[in-house]
C-alpha cells in the first residue's frame, strides 16, 4: 500500500506541471501573435496612409512658358547727339493662339516697337526703372494690335506752380489708372511679358 500511495503522490505533481506548460506555452503563442499583428498593422496602415496623403496634394501645373522671339531692332535714339539702340525682345505669351495672332499681325507690332524705341533719348533708358518701364511700354504696343488693352504705367507728371488750387476735381482723376479688374483681366491675355535678351546703345 505504503508504494502505491508514494506512485500516486509522485505523479500528481508532474500532471500539474504540464498543465503549466501547456499553458505559458499558448499564452507566449498569442502574444506573439498579438505582436506580429500589432507589427503589421503598423507597418502596412501607416504605409497606406502615407499614400493617401500624398495622393490627396493637388498636382501642380507643369505646363511650360510660350515665348514668341522677335527679330532683333536696330533704332536710331531721339536727342541732339546721334545714338543707336540694338535690342532684342522675347514675348511670354498666354497660349499658342496668342503665337499665330502675333504672326498675323507683325508688321503692325514691329511697326509700333520702332516707333516707340526711336522715340525714347540716352538719357530715358540709363537705369533699371526706366527699362522696366520701357518693357510695359512694349508690351501695351505689342498687345495693342491684338486688341488687348493693358496700359503701361504712366510717369506721374509735377504739377505746375498753383495748379492744385485751379484744377477742378474732375479734371484731377482723368489720367487714372484703369479700374483692378479691368487689369486683372488684360494681365492674364495676350502677351503677358517682355524680355530684353539684348539692350545695346552706342
Amino acid at each position: 500500500m505504503a508504494k502505491q500511495d508514494d506512485t500516486q503522490t509522485n505523479s500528481a505533481p508532474h500532471k500539474a506541471g504540464g498543465k503549466k506548460g501547456l499553458l505559458a506555452g499558448a499564452a507566449i503563442a498569442v502574444v506573439a501573435l498579438a505582436i506580429g499583428v500589432g507589427g503589421a498593422w503598423f507597418f502596412f496602415g501607416h504605409k497606406g496612409g502615407g499614400d493617401e496623403h500624398a495622393q490627396s496634394k493637388p498636382k501642380r501645373s507643369a505646363t511650360a512658358p510660350i515665348f514668341v522671339t522677335l527679330e532683333p531692332f536696330v533704332v536710331n535714339l531721339a536727342g541732339d547727339v546721334q545714338h543707336f539702340l540694338q535690342v532684342g525682345i522675347d514675348l511670354r505669351v498666354a497660349d499658342n493662339s496668342v503665337s499665330d495672332q502675333i504672326k498675323v499681325h507683325l508688321p503692325e507690332i514691329r511697326n509700333g516697337v520702332l516707333l516707340l524705341l526711336s522715340s525714347k533719348k540716352v538719357e530715358d533708358l540709363t537705369d533699371i526703372e526706366q527699362k522696366n518701364r520701357l518693357r510695359a511700354e512694349l508690351r501695351e504696343v505689342v498687345n495693342k494690335p491684338l486688341g488687348i488693352s493693358t496700359p503701361a504705367p504712366r510717369a506721374a507728371a509735377a504739377p505746375a506752380a498753383g495748379s492744385e488750387a485751379t484744377q477742378p476735381v474732375g479734371e484731377a482723376h482723368a489720367t487714372e489708372q484703369p479700374k483692378p479688374a479691368e487689369v486683372e483681366t488684360a494681365q492674364d491675355s495676350g502677351v503677358l511679358e517682355v524680355l530684353l535678351t539684348s539692350f545695346v546703345i552706342q
